[in-house]
C-alpha cells in the first residue's frame, strides 16, 4: 500500500460533520478529516498487517489528526524490539497536540504491561517534562496500566508531585486519582485530605470523583465534604 492509498483511504471515509464535530472537542488547530477511530484502529491494524506502517514516518507530508494518530496506533501493534519501539515512541509524543493524539494511543500501548518496570523507567522523562503534552502522555499511561496494587503508591507519588503545564496535563492527573479512587478509596482520600495538591487539581479531582458512577454514595458524601 502506497502513502497515496493510505491518504486516498483517510479521504474516502472522512465524514464532514464529524470532522466538525471532532475538532470542536479538541481545541487544536490541527486539519480533521473526521474518519471514526475504530475504523481508524482497524486500519492501523492492516497496515502493521501489510508490514507498510513505517511509510507513515518515512513519507510524512500529511499532519492531519487522522495521519499522525495512525502513527500512534501502529506503534501498539508493530513487531519491534523495545527499545525500537521506545524510540517512535519518542518520536510520536512531541507531535501530541490534543488530548484523543494521547489517549487513543495511550489505552493501545499494552505491551507496557509484558515488562512494568522498564516502561516506568522509560516513561519518568515524560512526567518530569515540562511540556503539557509530555505530561498528560505519561499521566495517562500510569492510568491505564499501573493502577495496580503493585503500582499504586509510586503512581500516587507521581502525580502529587507533578506540577501541571497546562491545563490538559492537570486534568489528566485528576482523571488518573478519581479511576484509582474506585479501587484504592482510602489512599486517594487520604491524600484529598491532605490538601497537597494544587488548587486547580483538587478541585478537579473531587469533580470527577462526585460524578463517577463507580464510587458509592457514602463515598461521595466524604469527597463532597472536603470541598468546603
Amino acid at each position: 500500500m502506497t502513502m497515496e492509498q493510505i491518504i486516498s483511504f483517510l479521504e474516502k471515509h472522512a465524514e464532514p460533520e464529524y470532522a466538525a464535530f471532532s475538532a470542536s472537542l479538541l481545541n487544536d488547530t490541527i486539519t480533521v478529516r473526521g474518519v471514526r477511530l475504530p475504523l481508524l484502529r482497524k486500519f492501523a491494524r492492516q497496515l502493521v498487517k501489510e508490514g507498510v506502517w513505517l511509510r507513515l514516518w518515512e513519507e510524512d507530508t500529511d499532519r492531519s489528526f487522522e495521519m499522525i494518530l495512525l502513527k500512534g496506533l501502529t506503534l501498539a501493534g508493530a513487531k519491534l524490539p523495545e527499545e525500537e519501539r521506545w524510540e517512535y515512541i519518542a518520536r510520536y509524543v512531541p507531535l501530541i497536540t490534543n488530548w484523543a493524539l494521547c489517549d487513543s494511543v495511550c489505552t493501545s500501548l499494552r505491551f507496557v504491561r509484558r515488562e512494568p518496570e522498564s516502561a516506568w523507567q522509560r516513561l519518568q522523562p515524560y512526567w518530569l517534562s515540562d511540556r503539557e503534552f509530555a505530561q498528560r502522555f505519561a499521566v495517562v499511561m500510569l492510568l491505564d496500566h499501573f493502577l495496580t496494587s503493585d503500582y499504586i503508591e509510586r503512581v500516587l507519588e507521581v502525580l502529587t508531585s507533578l506540577q501541571p503545564a497546562g491545563y490538559y496535563a492537570a486534568v489528566a492527573v485528576a482523571w488518573a486519582l478519581s479511576v484509582a479512587f474506585v479501587d484504592f478509596p482510602e489512599r486517594v482520600y487520604a491524600l484529598l485530605q491532605s490538601r497537597c495538591l494544587s488548587e486547580e487539581v483538587q478541585r478537579l479531582t473531587l469533580r470527577k470523583i462526585i460524578e463517577s458512577r463507580r464510587v458509592s454514595d457514602s463515598w461521595k458524601e466524604c469527597i463532597r465534604a472536603l470541598r468546603s
